[in-house]
């Protein structure tokens, strides 16, 4: 008797905590396409609204994790110019990744602060900032269920992308490095495992991948990616045509990413014409000049950019800040200066700095921490 009284007591708690939830915010969680291929991009949209107006009000959302889907916050705006009315929307980018029925789900987390707990966020006399005392409430949401459907045939590529290869010559000495550079470009599910070349018989490979462009939008990945490969080898080969079966889900139809066949002749140098008689090298460079000046050219750009970054951090001068400046340079982490833009309000200011912050945060971004905190107080100094 006492178990089942005890049961219902913590039912009635549960579903009082619930009721008194569901007065703190509302939201809508909707999906651009509940019925998508594999790895077809989706788009996610969470929006809420602050609906208990005693307190300020700040939103957390986090999706899930599943080896299900891939999901990347895309944009978070944050509307707060009425006090005690705010309001955010998330927008994210998913990708199916089996062929099955997903339930995407989040944790949504309010938090309130009264205007004295913000308040007493700042210390006036020692112009420092301190964290704003919250109360954080998770709020259930009802699971978005998308279908994901099997393709018809495995496929190398889902989105629509090009791929192009160049081969500047291609009769070299065997000394000499025969190069090949394949332009993956397009919008869609980035394939990060992808390499056009692998291994060839009796050919040393040396690789280099070069991002030329990357952003996430709506439509998926949007790319322009380089593939570098230098070859070398002491007798003819041959790199293999490429012939990539793609699929395009905004057409909704397969096609061929293909490239040519190229045959390297490789010319061989004797042996006496490398030294003289007296067993002393020729004018002829055992190292080629030509691959030195490139690992020269690329350790130039690398410290040219180095000492660049370098150059530009900020020479902080020792004068009165105000305590935007003041509570964003104590930040020592991601987290500590995201709480400390929410804290400010300044959300929507800096909304591009609040966004790579999350995403480092959730999403394991490989965003530079120092060189989003070094903008944030270039524009607030």
């Amino acid at each position: 008797m006492k178990k089942s009284l005890g049961r219902s007591i913590l039912l009635f708690f549960l579903f009082l905590s619930y009721m008194q939830a569901q007065e703190l915010a509302s939201y809508t969680l909707s999906a651009n396409k509940t019925t998508a291929s594999i790895k077809e991009a989706i788009t996610i949209t969470f929006e809420t609204q602050q609906k208990d107006y005693t307190d300020n009000m700040m939103f957390t959302l986090e999706p899930k994790k599943s080896s299900d889907y891939k999901i990347i916050l895309l944009n978070k705006s944050v509307d707060d110019k009425k006090k005690h009315h705010a309001s955010a929307k998330f927008t994210y980018l998913l990708f199916g990744l089996h062929a099955k029925t997903i339930a995407l789900d989040f944790d949504f987390i309010v938090r309130t602060a009264s205007d004295q707990a913000v308040a007493n966020s700042f210390v006036d006399d020692h112009d420092d900032s301190i964290a704003t005392q919250t109360h954080d409430t998770t709020l259930p949401i009802k699971p978005l269920k998308i279908t994901i459907k099997p393709l018809k045939h495995p496929v190398a590529f889902v989105g629509d992308f090009t791929l192009k290869a160049y081969v500047p010559q291609t009769k070299i000495n065997q000394y000499e490095s025969a190069n090949i550079t394949y332009t993956l470009q397009g919008t869609g599910y980035d394939t990060q495992t992808f390499h056009p070349l692998h291994s060839i018989k009796d050919v040393t490979i040396f690789s280099e991948t070069n991002d030329l462009y990357k952003k996430n939008t709506q439509k998926g990945y949007s790319i322009k990616r380089e593939y570098i490969y230098a070859l070398s080898a002491k007798k003819d080969f041959t790199i293999a045509s490429l012939n990539l079966l793609a699929y395009s889900p905004t057409k909704d139809k397969y096609y061929t990413l293909s490239t040519p066949q190229y045959a390297i002749k490789v010319t061989p140098i004797e042996s006496a014409k490398l030294l003289d008689n007296e067993e002393y090298p020729n004018d002829t460079p055992f190292i080629q000049l030509e691959s030195l000046k490139k690992y020269f050219i690329y350790l130039l750009i690398f410290l040219s950019g180095y000492l660049t970054a370098k150059m530009q951090m900020p020479f902080f001068r020792k004068k009165e800040h105000s305590k935007e400046y003041t509570a964003i340079y104590k930040a020592q982490g991601p987290k500590e200066l995201l709480f400390t833009l929410i804290n400010l309000h300044k959300e929507k200011v800096f909304q591009n700095e609040v966004q790579l912050l999350e995403e480092i945060l959730y999403h394991n971004a490989g965003h530079n921490f120092h060189t989003i905190k070094k903008k944030l107080l270039q524009k607030v100094h």
